[in-house]
């Protein structure tokens, strides 16, 4: 049985029992995660929640996972103090779900998952990434701080030193380095990662359900501050988002230039 959202940014799929797919499609806008968008994620889940799934599975389709963070519809310093980290609420939302999910979530990653997108990923259970991905954290051309957990979890997992250089400098992280270093779970040919993360998703419908959620919720305790970050990250957002930096680092981005930064 398959269900869709007519006409929305992201579809929802049911394969097989126990599974839930949640497929972005906004194209156009290289999977770019607006108000809509963040909502129907966080819609997918709960629905999936509510059904008892097994497993979630979150992709971009088999041309590319997401850009991040539409910055064309993000609110601006001039729509109040508060309102540059407003979409914040709706990523925090979707990250906290995820991990307070019983569903295991795995992540399907196609060619590049960028900025809130590499967040998200970060915060799924499982990661399958065709071989040719690659994950970035482009905040500082931005003239923004990190969002979506990205600072949390890249810290913890890579190390001070590591993350840093992604989160300051912007570098890329391979979908080869991210499997070395334990980012993601698997790698696959290009094209394939959503069909394989759905082999997983229906591995995890035929086992032992109600264990496997314990044991995730075991897994959680290794994120039990997430909360406390998020809301400290929003604060930080708030306040990067009416600096001259972030004025400059959207203009050049909707401008298509290099940001000049003084």
């Amino acid at each position: 049985m398959t269900s869709e959202i007519a006409q929305a940014p992201v579809h929802q799929e049911n394969p097989s029992p126990g599974v839930t797919v949640l497929r972005l499609d906004r194209p156009q806008r290289r999977n770019a995660l607006d108000t809509q968008t963040l909502e129907l994620l966080g819609t997918g889940l709960a629905a999936a929640a509510r059904r008892g799934d097994a497993a979630v599975v979150i992709t971009g389709g088999n041309d590319f996972f997401s850009s991040g963070g539409d910055v064309a519809s993000m609110p601006g310093p001039d729509d109040g103090v508060l309102a540059p980290a407003s979409r914040l609420t709706l990523v925090h939302d979707l990250v906290t779900s995820m991990v307070r999910a019983d569903q295991v979530i795995i992540g399907a990653v196609e060619r590049y998952a960028l900025g809130a997108a590499w967040g998200i990923v970060l915060a799924c259970d499982l990661v399958v990434a065709g071989e040719d991905a690659y994950f970035k954290a482009p905040f500082a051309a931005r003239g923004l701080t990190a969002d979506a957990g990205t600072a949390y979890h890249l810290p913890r997992r890579l190390g001070q030193q590591r993350a840093a250089a992604h989160l300051f400098l912007g570098e890329p992280l391979t979908a080869r380095d991210a499997r070395a270093a334990g980012l993601i779970t698997e790698t696959t040919a290009p094209g394939q990662a959503t069909a394989r993360a759905v082999e997983l998703a229906t591995t995890l419908a035929a086992g032992p359900t109600q264990s496997n959620a314990i044991t995730k919720s075991l897994l959680a305790q290794d994120r039990a501050d997430l909360a406390q970050f998020l809301a400290n990250e929003r604060t930080a957002m708030a306040l990067a988002g009416h600096g001259p930096n972030a004025h400059e680092g959207r203009s050049a981005f909707l401008e298509r230039r290099e940001p000049r930064f003084s």
